[in-house]
């Protein structure tokens, strides 16, 4: 797709999302209690008469008032459920095409089942949607005094490898967001900003496996979005919260937000901080061959400890010029110091030569920061149920670090009377700059005939410098290693646009959508003895369908597909090295290229609690991650990223919640898939598949007293990923809470990975050359944890919501910066 043909397409698409079509109308009402006041947050749930379809809902305000919008024509109940008071239901009334007023409801309260409506308004851990997954991290008591990557590694069907790679169901090419917008960083760096943040941020996390139009097309394998608390009663209010953990090292998170609300205004800022200590063993066995004869080994176990400080704000406002419109604006500040000493023990074997070792010794020092900008605006347009949005955009990330190596030789007996290799010592200086600047609109509306539509547009330009300059001492002196060191500048433009239409129909619901995106990248990987240059131009069309078919009152079934891109990242195609030891590095591949997939999902769900899945997945050019002999030396272990030929992935996954008994809980995830993966890497022809499983399960007790208890853990049984043949690996997590202080304050006590079997295993196979390695970290810990919440409390008993709408996601282009 050239230039114009899409600017034809965007075009096209914003003149469909003109309003001058819409019938859609709003349905506006008042909640109240037996005493006259205004109930407070209570769920207003608007229901299709004919099937009790979800349309719409929403919460309601200060007032009580609630405004349902956009609402096609067609006849409709009204639901509303809260804690404390009977449930509702009103009498079929018609609405659409204009504004209608709903009769006053009045709930009676009901204070004799308080107690028992408590217990069942407890959000489950893992609640099942249609269209998603949600964990709900923050009414976990096995959370305390985690990190997002350790809770995302525990979450159904993700899985975390040594290398800190995230894949979902099997599959890697995940796209993470935070609060709907997708993240700058992949790789390394986006998981030490997970592991930097506290999981008492965290409100949500959402697993969407097979995203519509209105998505990014990024992320082959789904999208991961991480939500952050946010509160939404008026007033003043706010928490604080401090936890401390215990493994091998200890850890502490701490976090406190301020919340201002009134009818117009809203005001809101949130502090955390951490400090981290931890550690990585890393023990690996290298094997070299040729032509079938043992050759060669090391044996290596690489010990790191670990130090992670930091310390993150953010604080905006939301105000309503009117009871339709609303303007924001937010900003975000975080720095984080990483500091990492390793001890490297190397037994290195040759045939027919005596055994030697070198110890390697490091110190990396690296500082990250970032600032993000946000100013947004939403609209709802005048009784025709018609809204627009629009967001804009700025993000800076820079970042400066250090390698610092030492590598000694030493002998193993007196009869070895071969010269060792001298002593070297490694510098390498490095610093970084990632700038993002994206804008985007959204708009919705609904067509004659009940027709719903959604369309949008998105630009976004990714500007990176990375700069890493490598030195050997030399008689003290430091000398440029011209081979390692390296300048990389980056540019990515991407724009896209799309549409969406929606149409319900006795028992149907079906939505069509078609999303294009033109992605322009020029790199320039340049050091003084070669050069790695690229650029890329294309254009794509992402068509997206969803049916669902409303059996009966218990069950539905779905059918969506999708086609989806996953670009490399700027990690991926930066030629860079980062150094493990002198026989260990990682690197990217400039010459990387786009993979493409196309997705099928049938899903059957049965009493809006039981959902089971069966998924497909083709691949081409699918992006791995291997561990490879370098091409120059074959005795040089490469970890990068590489395309293989195709991918296919067939799977069945159900998430299911049962109710054993009133006080006790259980939500279990299982996926069963078979991938088979095409390829040829390191000059190894690859045809191999492998039927693989995991399962999820987490009990929730309620106990007397005020506590409340969680036991639980997964299981992920062997596995293939490409050339890696992955070990079952499982952990136990336990913990108990009591809430104390008239329910302003929560005291948790928590233990992960009891047994400490949640560690990684496995083992690569090239032709001539086998490693396979074990990587132990601080997983198994003991926190406490206290959270004091302060502030006004919504009348009616009603439970803390979180409020605000998402952002749309944004691909402001992967980058290490």
């Amino acid at each position: 797709m050239n230039v114009s043909a899409f600017s034809l397409f965007a075009t096209a698409i914003l003149t469909c999302a003109a309003p001058a079509a819409s019938r859609a109308g709003i349905v506006s009402g008042t909640v109240t209690n037996d005493a006259g006041q205004p109930v407070v947050a209570a769920s207003v749930l608007l229901l299709r008469s004919t099937d009790s379809a979800l349309i719409k809902t929403e919460l309601t305000d200060e007032k009580g008032e609630y405004h349902l919008t956009p609402i096609p024509d067609g006849n409709y109940l009204i639901r509303v459920v809260t804690m404390g008071y009977d449930n509702y239901l009103s009498p079929t009334f018609a609405a659409g095409g204009t504004a209608t007023n709903a009769p006053a409801i009045v709930l009676h309260s009901n204070t004799q089942q308080l107690g028992t409506v408590t217990v069942k308004a407890q959000k489950p851990m893992i609640a099942v949607k249609p269209d998603k997954l949600v964990v709900n991290v923050e009414n976990s008591i096995s959370a305390t005094g985690s990190t997002a990557l350790e809770i995302l590694a525990r979450s159904p069907g993700v899985t975390v490898d040594n290398n800190d790679n995230i894949s979902l169901k099997g599959k890697q090419g995940i796209t993470v967001m935070i609060n709907g917008k997708q993240q700058p960083l992949s790789g390394q760096e986006l998981a030490n900003m997970l592991k930097s943040m506290p999981a008492d941020m965290i409100g949500q996390i959402e697993l969407i496996s097979n995203p519509s139009a209105r998505y990014d097309a990024a992320g082959t394998a789904g999208i991961i979005n991480i939500k952050l608390k946010k509160d939404k009663k008026q007033g003043l209010n706010g928490s604080v919260n401090a936890t401390y953990a215990q493994g091998i090292y200890g850890k502490t998170n701490w976090s406190g937000n301020l919340n201002y609300r009134t009818k117009k205004l809203n005001l809101y800022t949130t502090y955390n901080g951490s400090n981290r200590e931890g550690f990585n063993t890393l023990t690996l066995n290298r094997t070299f061959t040729s032509n079938g004869q043992f050759s060669g080994a090391y044996v290596q176990t690489n010990n790191y400890l670990y130090k992670i400080g930091n310390e993150g704000m953010t604080a905006g406002a939301d105000y309503n010029l009117s009871a339709k419109t609303t303007v924001g604006a937010g900003v975000t500040g975080d720095v984080t110091d990483f500091r990492r000493t390793g001890y490297n023990y190397s037994l290195v074997q040759n045939a027919g030569q005596p055994d030697r070792h070198f110890i390697t010794t490091n110190g990396s020092p690296n500082t990250w920061r970032s600032g993000t900008a946000n100013i947004n605006l939403r609209h709802t347009f005048d009784s025709s149920g018609s809204s627009l949005s629009a967001d804009a955009d700025y993000a800076i990330y820079p970042n400066s670090g250090q390698q610092d190596f030492t590598t000694t030789w030493y002998r193993h007996s007196a009869a070895d009377t071969l010269p060792l290799p001298a002593t070297t010592m490694l510098n390498g200086n490095l610093t970084g700059l990632t700038q993002i600047r994206s804008a985007k609109a959204d708009y919705t509306t609904t067509l004659p005939h009940g027709i719903g539509l959604e369309a949008g547009a998105k630009m976004s330009y990714v500007t990176a410098e990375h700069d890493l300059k490598f030195y050997n001492q030399v008689n003290e002196q430091p000398v440029a290693d011209t081979g390692r060191t390296n300048h990389f500048q980056y540019r990515e433009q991407i724009a896209a646009a799309y549409l969406t239409l929606k149409k319900d129909y006795t028992g149907w619901s079906t939505q069509i959508g078609l999303r294009a995106e033109q992605t322009n990248i020029k790199g320039d990987a340049s050091t003084l003895v070669r050069d790695s240059s690229f650029t890329r131009r294309y254009g794509q069309l992402f068509p997206s369908v969803a049916v669902q078919r409303h059996i009966d009152k218990r069950n539905d079934l779905g059918l969506t597909l999708s086609r989806r891109i996953e670009r490399p990242n700027y990690e991926q195609l930066n030629p860079s090295t980062y150094y493990l030891d002198p026989t260990t590095y990682k690197t990217g591949d400039p010459y990387l290229m786009p993979a493409l997939s196309y997705s099928a999902e049938l899903s059957w769900i049965h009493n809006q609690r039981f959902v089971t899945n069966l998924n497909y997945t083709n691949t081409q050019r699918p992006i791995t991650e291997v561990l490879q002999p370098a091409v120059n030396d074959s005795r040089i272990t490469v970890q990068t990223q590489k395309n293989l030929i195709r991918m296919e992935y067939y799977g069945i996954n159900g998430s299911y919640q049962i109710p054993i008994a009133k006080w006790w809980t259980n939500t279990t995830s299982a996926n069963v898939w078979y991938a088979h993966y095409t390829g040829d890497v390191a000059g190894t022809n690859l045809s191999k598949g492998r039927m693989a499983w995991d399962v999820n399960s987490n009990n929730s007790f309620t106990l007397p007293a005020g506590y409340t208890a969680e036991l639980g853990g997964f299981y992920q049984a062997p596995q293939l990923y490409g050339y890696m043949y992955l070990r079952p690996q499982w952990m136990l997590n336990m913990g108990i809470q009591k809430t104390i202080l008239n329910r302003k304050a929560v005291l948790r006590l928590n233990a992960t990975d009891v047994f400490w079997r949640g560690f990684p295993r496995a083992t690569s196979d090239y032709n001539n050359y086998t490693e396979s390695f074990v990587a132990r970290r601080d997983t198994r810990q003991v926190s406490v944890s206290f959270t004091y919440r302060f502030g006004q409390r919504p009348p009616g008993g009603s439970m803390r919501h979180r409020g605000g709408a998402e952002d749309e996601q944004r691909r402001a282009g992967k980058a290490t910066g």
